[in-house]
């Protein structure tokens, strides 16, 4: 090993070490994690002479440049993407588009305008800091907002935010750099630099689309296995984005983001339930590492003697960053930002947290960083390192007691009603549980006697609540729509057992808990009513429609659609079961009762005409999908009998997969 990769090496164990007190610092100290990060890399830059750290390879701008560009923020970019809850993306699509182009360029102008203006800085300086201050960072912003319980579509709007307007932003200063080199004056930038930025995002939209469907095409044909799925995303997340920053040269970030997107779009993977728990684990891990690492290099960078030189520039820049976020959140918002498809607004409460949340970050000191190696001067990253540690400080510190202050939770009436029902079901299940032991030895001491006595006035005071609620501010029309969502969630449960078992396609549940999903979201906000089919009758994009006569010639679709059908029909008997039971425990009024199993009852009558329909006119794409079924149940049946083998410990779980791979050789 030569001494450049020991000390390459050290320095990342470093880093770690680092990292990890850091987070134990900031809990402690209830300082943000990111300013405790940045106050660790200044100690780590303060103490280096006199200790002899080995952290010089990551103080060297080149390099650490490079790791930041090529390593760091496609892993962040990718993660944030990767893990985003879809449902609320599309239901709140709108307004995240806004915020993340049209946002990003008012940001952009307004903090360009204001520093050219009242600052020395040039107008090409003034643009670069306006691009990369209008990327945000939300991690303190979400983490405070979890704890509280807000409302999921305000931590949303935080979240989707930042991802798109982190690709924009860097977008937008990568094109920047460019047209300065290559242009002269402000027309010809202006028209070179925004017909580069309208290729470069579209590149990147394209490529990062391709890559992901070739990687959810690789994981249906390999076998599963964890290390193969971790490495084939990893590949995936850095192949597209070096493919599209060095081959097609358009955006990396955005293709990162778009890769990332349409993984968490067909979720859950075509993988098992633990490989799906292995590769979520990982890229959390990643994410956090490379979060804490940008910050921590910050901190090497930072000159606080230059940082000092230019607070006055940080604190007018400051300015300008808030009066761009009021016109955000207080101008753009309201006329834009209907909610979940909703008549109404964004509440202004949420526009006030909007405009406090709006914290600059990982992404901001990344793209400064790299102008650093770029224009060769570090008086942007000294300004952008004093305005992002205001950011935090001030704003990290006005978040929490705000969004206390507005009373913003989560659990609004409909909410509480759903965890009442759960509870209330969980207390029924307890009191057949206890029922069931009064006959046991266990019975002798009373004590199942006992413990039902305590959850008969549990019980009642849990029905009380119900009742009151729907009497009172629900009505009959709120009690058919709780009741439709509550179905409606328990057979996506059930379709994702069929899933996990083997027993159907990951492209059979996708769709199908798609179109459960949509229609739950029109009966929770009520802009349409509900109109389900056994499957999807429309596919979600156009990208999807022009992919899917490739990938599933008609006989294939006929089988997928067999098996949407027998999946459905299964899962509407499961349903209209638990209604029964549901029915029988609480108190239902009989139209309400009747009419939502009368729903699914015509779904499922609905599914079998379409079985007996494929069964009549293509009976050998029934039979071998039948011929599938059946296989995919027996080996299920004998994966969980080997199961018990090694929950005894009789056998190891590496035996036990070489038994089912045996019998899967056998002519079954």
């Amino acid at each position: 090993m030569t001494d450049s990769s020991f000390a390459f090496i050290l320095a990342l164990f470093t880093f770690l070490l680092a990292a990890v007190v850091a987070k134990e610092v900031s809990r402690r100290s209830r300082l943000p994690y990111s300013i405790t990060l940045i106050l660790a890399g200044l100690a780590m830059h303060a103490i280096q002479p006199s200790f002899s750290l080995p952290i010089d390879p990551l103080s060297e701008k080149e390099l650490a440049h490079d790791v930041i560009l090529y390593i760091l923020l496609p892993t962040l970019v990718f993660e944030t993407a990767y893990n985003l809850d879809i449902s609320k993306l599309t239901a709140n699509r709108v307004a995240i588009f806004v915020l993340a182009i049209p946002g990003v360029l008012i940001s952009s102008i307004v903090v360009a305008t204001i520093v050219y203006y009242l600052t020395p800085l040039s107008w090409q300086y003034a643009l670069l800091l306006g691009a990369i201050l209008s990327a945000t960072d939300p991690t303190a912003v979400i983490a405070a907002f979890r704890q509280l319980n807000a409302p999921k579509d305000l931590i949303m709007l935080i979240e989707g935010e930042s991802l798109f307007n982190d690709a924009t932003a860097i977008t937008l200063t990568k094109v920047l750099v460019l047209s300065f080199a290559l242009s002269h004056g402000f027309w010809p930038t202006l028209g070179h630099g925004s017909g580069l930025f309208a290729i470069t995002l579209l590149g990147g939209v394209i490529c990062g689309w391709l890559f992901a469907r070739l990687a959810l095409w690789s994981l249906q044909k390999m076998p599963d296995d964890p290390f193969s799925e971790i490495s084939l995303s990893l590949l995936m997340a850095f192949g597209c984005y070096l493919f599209a920053e060095k081959a097609l040269e358009v955006s990396g970030i955005v293709a990162a983001a778009v890769a990332g997107i349409s993984l968490a779009t067909h979720a859950p993977l075509p993988v098992s339930k633990k490989s799906q728990q292995y590769l979520n684990h990982f890229w959390s891990y990643l994410s956090f590492i490379a979060s804490a690492s940008i910050f921590l290099i910050v901190g090497l960078w930072t000159d606080l003697g230059l940082l000092w030189d230019n607070i006055t520039i940080s604190v007018i820049i400051l300015a300008a960053i808030w009066l761009s976020r009021a016109a955000i959140a207080y101008g753009l918002l309201p006329y834009i930002g209907h909610l979940q498809r909703q008549a109404k607004s964004t509440p202004m409460a949420f526009r006030h947290l909007m405009f406090v949340g709006g914290m600059r970050g990982a992404v901001t000191l990344a793209l400064a960083m790299g102008l650093v190696s770029v224009l060769g001067d570090e008086t942007l990253l000294s300004i952008t390192t004093g305005v992002v540690f205001l950011t935090i400080l001030l704003q990290g510190i006005l978040i929490t007691p705000l969004a206390r202050h507005f009373q913003l939770k989560e659990k609004e009436l409909s909410d509480s009603i759903a965890t009442a029902e759960l509870t209330l079901s969980t207390l029924h299940h307890s009191r057949k549980v206890l029922q069931s032991l009064l006959n046991s030895e266990l019975a002798h001491g009373g004590i199942p006697q006992a413990l039902s006595a305590k959850l008969d006035p549990l019980i009642a005071e849990q029905e009380k609540q119900l009742q009151a609620w729907f009497s009172a501010e629900v009505g009959p029309i709120g009690l058919w729509n709780r009741l439709l969502l509550r179905c409606a969630s328990l057979e996506i449960g059930y379709l994702y057992r069929l899933f996990d078992q083997g027993l159907i396609k990951a492209a059979v549940y996708q769709e199908l808990k798609n179109s459960l999903d949509e229609q739950m979201e029109a009966i929770r906000h009520q802009y349409q009513r509900p109109t389900f089919s056994h499957f999807p009758q429309r596919l979600s994009g156009l990208l999807t429609r022009l992919w899917q006569p490739i990938t599933h010639p008609h006989p294939q679709r006929q089988a997928l659609i067999y098996e949407m059908a027998w999946a459905r029909l299964m899962s509407c008997q499961y349903v209209l079961n638990e209604l029964a039971l549901i029915i029988d425990d609480e108190e239902i009024p009989e139209t309400v009762a009747t009419h939502v199993a009368g729903i699914w009852q015509g779904w499922q009558q609905e599914c079998e005409t379409q079985i007996s329909q494929i069964e009549h006119l293509q009976p050998d794409t029934a039979t071998a999908v039948q011929q599938q079924l059946v296989r995919n149940f027996l080996r299920t049946a004998q994966a969980e009998h080997l199961q018990q083998y090694v929950q005894q410990c009789l056998i190891s779980e590496d035996d036990a997969a070489q038994l089912l791979r045996q019998l899967e050789s056998m002519d079954l």
